[in-house]
């Protein structure tokens, strides 16, 4: 039994994960490199009885066979394989994905087990519950002011911030992962950097979790990070209601940013491979998830490709799932990049295009990488077929990019036209005495009322100076006929002018009708209004309504060449429009930045006024259809369009 090789068994770490009584994991790690084996139940009792055997166990000796020496044997003999390339082989420089171990955390775990002791514990819990109910009540009460932060999401200030503040939450955030396996008696291994696209995040490895703590303790060292950014994002929502000055609002502002959306888009999201997904793994019991999947679409890409000459498609259920995973994560880090990269990639001069590139890497070459799946062999014939379905699906796209018509879409977002038609504003120039409530009015209720002590004094004035006038009138009436038609002249011009400014004192207080009132925020009593100020909206409870919004310049031919149909969603409802009531008004302004003109589209539905008050919708444009390509032409012509207008607004701010 003395085979050269198998003294490597006495390096195996080998358990039963502690994953339920209903299904047992067989686990064995290299103590030397780290790695994390999933071994079937035969090779596991067959390791087993091999180190019994180094330990001198002679009845172990008896019992084993000769296909469990043959299966041992090959297992150790591709451990030590493996080992030796990851001694010899040098691995190149690769400026998209770096791992640098810096230091051994294991040494450090006992000075750290007091604070673990102290910090993992119920408390915190209790503590996030607390702040988000704080958080919760400063919302309510600033109308969520802070969700304000959202709007400056790609400002150059943002960005700024989060390459500064990223690595030192970053830090935070695995001081948790740390922290709770300490808590828990799980050995770390080594911290150090990942090194994303030449920008460094901090990491530490808990991958000892794997086989030796419980899958409880597995989902809290997972789920500890989540719970830090948490806390932070927590935290820095009501530090933001707390300081002074517009720099510390903003930057802690963009700290709240980047927490809840680190947390919501990647740390806490599943299908991404970080905190979520191995809280996820551990929940279904399932190790691997993310390369299983990718080796199931990659099989099943294959066979589509090779018209079944090789790969395999999907026989099993949990393959089917796999595979939906897969493109499930394909389908996500599309989307993420294609939003990140349409409001990104035109700005700061140029800049955007290297920021999306990198993001890019980060989220399709960097897990390539790190999951390497292992390539399909193809015969000849499944290269032929594999040709074939290329320049097939190339030709298809041809002739489809050619050939097939599609309307031209465009989604506009519509308001109540509550700066035109429904617009209240001052008749008459005042201060501010009373302004009615948001809510609903009765006909002949009071919806604003004025002051103006200039216009009081004048009519006393003017009414003084009438009754002299009449007085003046009746002494000369029958005595002087020329003095008197004077003086009757003099009377009639003052009544004239009492007459208005009497009608200036009747337009200070304004009355309603039978709707809904929305006053102008920001008013308060005592404030100066020019003549023509807006007071707020007012939308009757009869009648169409008016909705607007803002037309993009480069889709005005489109409109001109005719529209073929329009829909509105509002309340969760679809209304279909006649387009005779929809009509594109020019603005008489220039926008100052592009040079562009400015356009309103205007339309009306059958809905009262008052019945969509606080309710936005959607307006769905359809227009002449056309080639496919004519809509990739359209497409890139309009992402020229905002990458000149991004381009001179960050040479006039630079």
């Amino acid at each position: 039994m003395a085979v050269p090789g198998f003294a490597l068994v006495g390096q195996l770490a080998l358990r039963l994960s502690a994953d339920g009584r209903d299904r047992r994991l067989y686990l064995a790690q290299d103590r030397s490199s780290g790695r994390i084996f999933s071994l079937p139940r035969k090779l596991a009792l067959a390791l087993h009885r091999l180190r019994a055997i180094n330990d001198g166990d002679e009845e172990a000796r008896r019992d084993m066979g000769a296909e469990e020496l043959r299966d041992a044997y090959g297992f150790l003999r591709q451990m030590s394989g493996m080992r030796d390339e990851d001694q010899l082989r040098r691995k190149p420089f690769n400026p998209v994905f770096m791992s640098i171990p810096l230091i051994d955390l294991a040494p450090w775990q006992p000075r750290l087990a007091p604070l673990a002791r102290r910090m993992v514990a119920p408390w915190y819990l209790w503590a996030l519950a607390l702040m988000a109910l704080a958080c919760f009540m400063l919302g309510i009460r600033s109308d969520w002011a802070i969700m304000e932060s959202y709007r400056n999401l790609f400002s150059l200030q943002a960005l700024a911030t989060f390459g500064i503040v990223a690595p030192l939450l970053k830090v935070i955030h695995e001081l948790g992962h740390a922290l709770t396996a300490t808590r828990y008696g799980v050995r770390l291994r080594k911290g150090g950097l990942y090194v994303i696209g030449l920008y460094p995040m901090p990491y530490v490895d808990c991958s000892e979790a794997d086989v030796s703590a419980h899958r409880r303790h597995r989902l809290a060292i997972s789920a500890a990070g989540i719970a830090v950014d948490v806390g932070v994002g927590l935290v820095a929502f009501i530090a933001w209601y707390l300081v002074e000055g517009s720099y510390l609002q903003v930057l802690v502002g963009n700290i709240f940013v980047f927490s809840t959306l680190n947390s919501l888009l990647f740390n806490a999201n599943p299908i991404v491979k970080l905190d979520g997904y191995y809280v996820m793994c551990d929940l279904i019991r399932s190790r691997n998830l993310a390369t299983r999947a990718a080796a199931v679409f990659k099989e099943a890409r294959v066979w589509v490709m090779t018209l079944g000459r090789a790969g395999s498609y999907p026989q099993a259920g949990r393959h089917w799932a796999m595979l939906g995973y897969a493109v499930l994560g394909l389908l996500y880090r599309l989307r993420i990049l294609f939003v990140i990269g349409f409001a990104l990639m035109p700005r700061y001069l140029g800049l955007g295009v290297v920021l999306v590139a990198w993001g890019a890497m980060a989220m399709f070459a960097v897990p390539m990488m790190r999951d390497r799946v292992p390539k399909v062999a193809l015969d000849e014939p499944a290269k032929r077929a594999r040709t074939g379905m290329r320049l097939g699906l190339l030709a298809a796209l041809v002739i489809a990019l050619a050939f097939v018509k599609a309307p031209h879409v465009l989604v506009l977002p519509v308001a109540l036209d509550n700066g035109g038609r429904y617009q209240v504003t001052a008749r008459t120039a005042g201060f501010l005495q009373a302004l009615a409530p948001a809510g609903e009015m009765q006909p002949g209720a009071p919806l604003a009322r004025l002051e103006n002590p200039l216009l009081a004094d004048r009519a006393q004035m003017l009414e003084a100076n009438l009754d002299g006038a009449r007085l003046a009138y009746e002494t000369v009436r029958g005595d002087h006929p020329a003095k008197a038609a004077v003086a009757r002249e003099q009377v009639e011009t003052l009544e004239q002018q009492l007459q208005v400014s009497r009608y200036e004192l009747a337009e200070l207080e304004l009355t309603s009708g039978s709707g809904r009132f929305l006053p102008r925020s920001g008013l308060a009593r005592g404030a100066y209004l020019a003549s023509g100020e807006p007071l707020g909206a007012f939308l009757p409870d009869t009648g169409r309504a008016r909705l607007t919004g803002q037309f993009p310049e480069r889709y005005v031919q489109k409109f001109q060449q005719g529209l073929t149909g329009v829909e509105l969603r509002h309340a969760g409802q679809y209304d279909t429009l006649d387009t005779s009531t929809t009509e594109l008004l020019a603005i008489p302004a220039v926008d100052r930045v592009g040079g562009g003109r400015s356009y309103k589209l205007v339309t009306e539905v059958g809905t009262p006024p008052a019945a969509l008050a606080g309710q936005p919708g959607l307006l769905r444009l359809r227009f002449e259809a056309e080639p496919l390509a004519a809509h990739v032409v359209f497409w890139f012509r309009g992402l020229v369009v905002r990458f000149r207008e991004a381009q001179i607004a960050d040479r006039e701010s630079w």
